[in-house]
């Protein structure tokens, strides 16, 4: 019995041993393979680096110079926003002193020639002529608050010519500095021009998928600035005193019903800022944010307003449905929607499902009405391909105070 029973007891050592050594390998075996795919990703990577040609590292140098530019002049115009609106502030004080100003001297001119043609008669003419002490006490009282109104008067005057003078050097301070920074502006703008006509060199040298790419992104700058220009004009010819572009606070609260303080809610029901995955200015140009993924779900009106622009840009970046079949062909922001909102700011919904807009320029939209679909039209990254048609699918979000300065959407949700 006992010879049996060290038998199976030795089996089972070995049945475990046997086990065991099975188990290491298979985890031995898992471990090299992920360490094998990670080595090969990493030499592909350098080798995508070692094949990136001097050209297009060129474009990417004056690219950066680019952006630089453009970060410079849209710093200069929210200079130049500020002094055109403090020159607005102080002009309409300006007129409103000068209009107390010749009140008041009006006043105190007829004030002057009453008493000259009242001849010899005097204050002191007036109290003595009092017939009894009660009318003494009475004139007494009146010259003196005449003798204090006068002096009021004149001091009132003297302190509004010397405020007018301050407001008119200030005016003037504000008007040399708003040309001071238009012509800075103008030097910035040439630079600017210089270095994207010295882009559009290079992108001519480069050839196939690489040339095709900077076009894109060429082409996307282009529409930027027509789009940046037409939003700009809506915006000023609907412009709203005393807007609020929600930089003034921090506090970002939000009811339970989704609305924020500034009144707006997320454009993708049931996500919150919490779901961005591309911040504002996330990287260079990017003056939006992107709610990645998504593919297929509503985009809504992230407040009610106006449509402004509802349309489709057409390009060289393609779209497929399920199966891989080409469904058309997009560029820049693709299938696009900006609303005016009655404080005056533009929100902007890019890259929709292809065919997904449901509204119109000059249509009415509610909050929360359904404007499109999320999708991937445009210059999006990854690119769409007919075995992944997902790829690239988010909503790119802006929020625009007066038409033209971007603000950080999430702020505002």
């Amino acid at each position: 019995m006992k010879i049996i029973l060290r038998r199976i007891l030795t089996l089972l050592i070995l049945f475990i041993m046997i086990i065991t050594n099975i188990s290491l390998g298979v985890s031995s075996q898992d471990s090299q393979d992920l360490q094998d795919k990670i080595d090969k990703t990493k030499d592909q990577l350098n080798e995508v680096n070692k094949n990136k040609t001097d050209t297009e590292k060129q474009v990417e140098d004056i690219q950066n110079k680019i952006d630089e530019c453009q970060g410079d002049i849209d710093s200069l115009n929210d200079e130049l926003d500020t002094l055109n609106t403090n020159i607005q502030e102080n002009q309409k004080k300006l007129e409103e002193k000068q209009e107390n100003y010749e009140k008041n001297s009006d006043l105190l001119d007829k004030r002057l020639v009453t008493i000259y043609e009242s001849g010899s008669v005097s204050y002191l003419d007036m109290l003595l002529s009092s017939s009894s002490l009660t009318e003494f006490i009475s004139n007494y009282y009146l010259i003196t608050e005449l003798a204090s109104y006068d002096l009021d008067l004149l001091e009132q005057i003297e302190n509004e010519q010397k405020e007018i003078e301050e407001t008119k050097n200030s005016l003037e301070n504000d008007k040399k500095q708003v040309e001071n920074l238009k012509n800075e502006k103008e030097i910035k703008n040439q630079e600017l021009n210089a270095n994207k006509e010295e882009k559009e060199k290079y992108i001519d040298s480069l050839e196939g998928e690489a040339k095709e790419l900077q076009e894109d992104l060429l082409q996307f700058e282009k529409d930027k600035a027509v789009i940046d220009k037409r939003l700009e004009e809506i915006a000023n010819a609907n412009k709203k005193p005393n807007n609020d572009s929600g930089n003034s606070s921090n506090n970002n609260s939000t009811g339970s019903n989704g609305i924020s303080k500034y009144g707006y809610i997320c454009p993708i029901p049931g996500l919150t800022k919490a779901n961005i995955t591309c911040g504002f200015y996330g990287y260079s140009g990017h003056g939006g944010v992107d709610f990645g993924g998504n593919y297929g779900k509503p985009v809504v009106a992230a407040k009610s307003g106006t449509v402004v622009i509802s349309e489709t840009l057409t390009g060289t970046i393609p779209n497929y449905d399920s199966n891989g079949n080409l469904i058309g062909k997009y560029r820049s922001y693709g299938e696009y929607i900006a609303i005016l909102h009655d404080d005056g700011n533009i929100t902007l919904y890019a890259h929709g499902k292809p065919g997904s807009r449901l509204v119109k320029e000059g249509q009415k939209v509610n909050q929360g009405q359904q404007i499109m679909t999320v999708g991937n039209t445009g210059n999006v990254s990854p690119r769409p391909t007919p075995s992944n048609p997902r790829g690239g699918a988010h909503l790119h979000f802006e929020i625009r105070v007066n038409g033209s300065q971007r603000v950080d959407p999430s702020k505002y949700l």
